[in-house]
């Protein structure tokens, strides 16, 4: 699935916590490894360090966010960019450090978001859920996260969460489907509801029919993939069963899932990136 992890590290604990789980994965993988460093080469800690896990070794100056981007770029698609949820900046931003955060909205490559504050655990990922809303792009996520869980020998969750619109969506929507002066005659409240609300599942029984499409998909990588629908906006479904069952990596397309973009990722992405309380998988999928 990846021929080479880029894992990013400034040598503190927790960016030791992303390149050990990064190590982790080259190894399940079969890929190469990678540690990037940005600033003045540290010397022995960061050789001893890449002799310990077999990687690779990048120093460059310069921004982090910038060398690290870089670092994924150079080596083409079958690259996976790793890095821990805080560390390499000190600050945090929303449960996700400033790093991380910038990455994630400008990686052109899959990103591995790892959880430093505090870890999940250690070993290799056994427990993997992926979200999907039956998009094209979803289901690239589907097949991808089916893929990597047919490498590892791990369980496989398929989640679809359907939230129906509101009536207040629903007139908003109607509105915009008619005249001019029919949206200028909306009340403000409707107006004011978001765009990416308007591609949300609309029920159960459409989002079965999503899930029956992401088991075919799934058995095609010879995965028996266990699929669940769950009423509830996807950020906080997904949030809330990891926790709850003790998931060891959520899988997310960048796009997908709310047909809508923020800051270049996808809403739903963007919001699980802030609060996974485990590993968050984000798939380029735009």
């Amino acid at each position: 699935m990846y021929e080479r992890i880029v894992a990013g590290t400034d040598l503190s604990k927790t960016a030791e916590v992303a390149t050990q789980r990064a190590a982790e994965l080259a190894r399940g993988l079969s890929a190469k490894l990678v540690l990037v460093h940005a600033g003045s080469d540290p010397g022995a800690p960061l050789e001893d360090l890449a002799e310990s896990l077999d990687a690779e070794v990048i120093v460059a100056k310069g921004n982090p966010v910038d060398v690290l981007l870089e670092a994924a770029e150079s080596g083409g698609d079958a690259t996976l960019l790793a890095v821990g949820s805080v560390g390499m900046s000190g600050a945090r931003r929303f449960m996700l450090g400033n790093v991380p955060n910038k990455v994630s909205h400008s990686a052109r490559t899959d990103l591995l978001i790892v959880k430093t504050d505090p870890p999940r655990g250690e070993g290799p990922y056994s427990k993997i859920m992926v979200g999907t809303d039956g998009s094209a792009t979803a289901m690239s996520a589907v097949d991808r996260a089916a893929d990597l869980a047919s490498a590892l020998g791990a369980k496989l969750l398929i989640v679809c969460a359907y939230d129906p619109p509101s009536d207040a969506e629903l007139e908003r929507m109607a509105a915009s489907a008619g005249s001019i002066s029919a949206q200028w005659d909306a009340d403000r409240s409707l107006r004011d509801v978001p765009d990416e609300f308007r591609w949300r599942i609309a029920g159960a029984a459409q989002a079965q029919d999503v899930l029956e499409r992401s088991e075919e998909h799934a058995a095609k990588h010879g995965v028996d993939a266990e699929v669940r629908t769950v009423k509830g906006p996807a950020p906080e479904v997904l949030i809330s069963i990891a926790e709850e069952e003790d998931f060891e990596l959520i899988v997310v397309g960048s796009v997908g899932m709310t047909g809508a973009q923020r800051f270049k990722l996808g809403n739903v992405p963007h919001r699980v990136s802030h609060h996974a309380p485990t590993d968050l998988l984000i798939l380029r999928t735009n």
